[in-house]
């Protein structure tokens, strides 16, 4: 299942997990959030986009949508950036939530990203098959990881599941470590 993913979205690797909830979790701790560290999401989602943050121990806040979208706004964004910066309290992660199969503005949120240093998780949770850009959600282009859901509400469904899908090969053996308790075979 896990290939058959990484080969339809063209992602490297991918990680599946017992739900969305869980690879968001595991990607929050791949990326290394940890007490202290914030990370900001959109509003208008599950509340999993926010709690895995908060099982680290990160701090949260949000990034007001947009009217027309109701994906996370790279207006209202990259304004929080500039006021973060002048007070010391950029974000660690971003994680734009691709609501309803359409994507967030990924190509800009990623050159912010650039410019102001945080990793990006891309929860996709209702965006599997979507595509952005000409390419397939998931592929991590413009993010450092993306999760699916397979909750029986969402496109497709394994009666329940997630998955992390990621390009870079350290992240995929943490949270394949991570996953599994710690345990190799």
């Amino acid at each position: 299942f896990e290939k058959s993913v990484t080969d339809f979205c063209g992602a490297q690797y991918a990680v599946a997990a017992n739900s969305a909830t869980s690879a968001l979790h595991i990607a929050c701790l791949a990326l290394g959030v940890d007490k202290g560290d914030i990370v900001w999401t959109s509003p208008i989602t599950f509340v999993a986009s926010a709690n895995c943050a908060l099982y680290c121990g990160a701090s949260v806040d949000f990034v007001d949508i947009d009217p027309k979208t109701y994906n996370m706004s790279v207006e209202r964004l990259a304004e929080k950036l500039v006021q973060a910066e002048k007070v010391g309290r950029l974000p660690d992660i971003v994680i734009p939530v691709h609501l309803c199969g359409q994507s967030c503005d990924m190509y800009r949120i990623h050159a912010l990203a650039k410019q102001y240093g945080f990793k990006i998780i891309e929860d996709a949770s209702h965006a599997i098959g979507g595509h952005y850009m000409g390419m397939p959600i998931g592929n991590c282009h413009f993010s450092d990881i993306t999760v699916f859901s397979f909750h029986p509400v969402k496109i497709i469904t394994t009666a329940e599941g997630g998955m992390a899908l990621t390009n870079n090969a350290e992240l995929a053996e943490r949270m394949s470590l991570l996953r599994s308790h710690g345990i190799t075979r």
